[in-house]
């Protein structure tokens, strides 16, 4: 029972985690254009703010569900950050830069990235309610009420490592300077395309929740 219950909340997690969204554009650019440590600073950012709605999820409530107004709060303040990150993208694809692994001085560049890189990853994870209500509704629709609660710990720590070490694979694989040499060509444009998406993702969530 435990078995199949773990598989199907891990394949249903692993679905979520690999759906490319906000937080995979910002772990790829930051470790493409400020280094590998920056990413993995990115990784386990996101990872810890996926963490904090794993144990509201597990301690039985949703802040965000009962709380309408920090709900709405939440919502624009993601709206906002997602419209920042994205105007940042644009502006950086207009203007041309080596990316990080071809700074000859990369290692002294890189020395405070890691704690950029979590901030950023932190705040991009923690703005978006999407994830609180994800976890609340994964250990709702498919933790039985019988499974103690050692066993939704296990779950948890489970989900919380998944989210970094997928995350922190995509970074050493997209640091790795021959592929990084091969995207760079196109990284410019695809940065570009990024800012749009994610600026067009912040106009879609303010407008539905300013006129709903």
């Amino acid at each position: 029972m435990v078995l199949q219950e773990f598989l199907m909340l891990a394949v249903a997690h692993w679905l979520a985690l690999v759906s490319p969204g906000p937080d995979f554009l910002l772990l790829l650019r930051n470790a493409l254009r400020h280094g590998r440590r920056n990413g993995i600073g990115t990784s386990l950012g996101i990872a810890c703010a996926n963490g904090v709605y794993i144990v509201m999820a597990l301690a039985g409530f949703s802040v965000l569900q009962h709380s309408p107004a920090l709900l709405l709060t939440m919502k624009l303040l993601a709206g906002g950050y997602l419209a920042y990150i994205g105007w940042a993208f644009i502006r950086a694809s207009r203007r041309p830069q080596p990316l990080a692994w071809q700074h000859a001085g990369r290692e002294r560049e890189e020395r405070h990235g890691f704690f950029k890189g979590f901030a950023a990853g932190f705040l991009s994870g923690g703005l978006n309610p999407k994830n609180g209500l994800f976890y609340l509704g994964l250990f709702t629709l498919m933790v039985g009420a019988a499974t103690g609660m050692e066993i939704k710990i296990l779950y948890g720590a489970w989900m919380f490592a998944a989210v970094f070490i997928w995350d922190a694979a995509l970074v050493l694989a997209v640091s790795n300077e021959r592929i990084a040499a091969r995207i760079a060509r196109y990284f410019p444009r695809a940065e570009w395309l990024a800012g749009v998406v994610l600026l067009v993702a912040a106009l879609g969530i303010l407008a539905a929740t300013l006129f709903a």
